[in-house]
């Protein structure tokens, strides 16, 4: 049987971003039901919730050690069919010590598989000798908010086991289809004897940037909507408009990068676009008028998108030898700061206002401009 071409895994491996973010925008629509199902407070239900943070971090040092033994196209093929599995237990959970064990466990394969798929995705790189990273990041964004649309129109129409079942078998459907064109699994087979992907000296600089780039991510997805409802005095609906269109500058920022990257280099852009995100969102805290915030959410996006994908690119070529181990090391990190940064916010904002408080993204947007001259090893094919 002939291998698949590079170009054919470029496309397979771009249908699996599609489908995880469909998957993870298909669980938001259940997040108040399960909370209602649960009876719990909202303090009680959020410190459940981290059990799918906490599932996905603890397994992306694993599966970077998974994917020097067995290769990223493997890795990626198995966690992609048990996150379309999985995805039903949180849904379908009970009580409240089962949700949480569900959701660890659908955690797991969130981040294990996330790591896989940005390994295969720089072997993908490295055989078309082009950035195509941002591309794959742009298709995830696209996929979450499919997924959170139908998931909801789904919802309304049959229920919720209809709802899942419908969601993950044409997932799972996509997943089958495209697993067969991922390159083969020597492409990105690394030191099969490394130990867990912690970061090493030569990750750990990116490891932090990236800590900062999802940091900035989560914090403005968490608080923006609350920023503009709590400053400006609007209406729900229209709080939720900094979201989106935060949301959609980084997924057409994201779909334009890989050829952004081609013309003037990593380090330039992610110079760049760092700098984007810090203005547009200094802009979005200072001005009076909530439209000129929106814009300014726009710009802020447009910034913020490509950063992250770029140092993952990085990170899985500053050790050759074990693509999978550097990679892992970066998204662990990464995720840290995603997970950390909207409580760090919360807590500062405790003690002098959510405006200021979110002043703390624009200085991480600045220190990775800053420090961007780090990145130069994503261009590396």
């Amino acid at each position: 049987m002939t291998p698949p071409t590079p170009s054919q895994a470029r496309w397979a491996l771009g249908a699996t971003f599609l489908l995880h973010g469909i998957l993870i925008g298909s669980w938001v629509p259940h997040i108040p039901l399960a909370k209602e199902r649960l009876d719990v407070g909202p303090a009680v239900f959020g410190l459940a919730l981290l059990a799918l943070a906490g599932g996905a971090v603890c397994s992306m040092p694993t599966a970077g050690v998974l994917i020097n033994r067995y290769g990223s196209a493997r890795l990626t093929g198995v966690t992609g069919i048990l996150f379309c599995l999985t995805f039903f237990g949180p849904i379908l959970a009970p009580t409240l010590p089962l949700f949480i064990v569900a959701g660890f466990a659908m955690g797991m394969m969130i981040g294990s598989m996330d790591v896989a798929m940005n390994a295969h995705g720089i072997a993908v790189e490295k055989a078309l000798r082009l950035p195509t990273l941002s591309m794959f990041h742009g298709l995830f964004s696209v996929g979450g908010m499919t997924g959170a649309f139908l998931g909801a129109a789904l919802l309304k129409l049959y229920g919720e086991l209809p709802q899942a079942a419908i969601t993950s078998a044409l997932c799972l459907s996509i997943q089958l289809a495209a697993m067969c064109y991922y390159l083969p699994a020597y492409a990105d087979k690394g030191l099969s004897g490394s130990h867990f992907a912690w970061p090493t000296r030569a990750t750990i600089g990116l490891g932090l940037l990236c800590f900062l780039a999802l940091m900035i991510e989560g914090s403005i997805l968490d608080w923006g909507a609350i920023m503009m409802r709590e400053k400006f005095l609007v209406d729900a609906s229209f709080a939720a408009l900094a979201f989106g269109f935060y949301q959609g500058g980084m997924s057409i920022s994201r779909l334009t990068g890989d050829w952004i990257r081609k013309q003037v280099g990593a380090v330039r852009m992610v110079t760049v676009s760092a700098l984007m995100a810090a203005a547009g969102t200094a802009v979005a805290l200072v001005v009076p008028s909530p439209w000129v915030a929106i814009v300014a959410f726009v710009f802020a996006g447009l910034g913020i998108g490509n950063v992250a994908p770029v140092l993952f690119a990085g990170g899985g070529r500053l050790e050759p030898d074990a693509p999978g181990r550097g990679i892992a090391a970066v998204t662990t990190l990464g995720y840290s700061g995603f997970l950390c940064g909207p409580p760090l916010i919360g807590f500062v904002a405790e003690v002098s206002s959510l405006p200021a408080a979110l002043f703390l993204t624009v200085a991480a947007a600045l220190i990775i401009a800053a420090f961007a001259r780090s990145v130069q090893a994503a261009d590396t094919f």
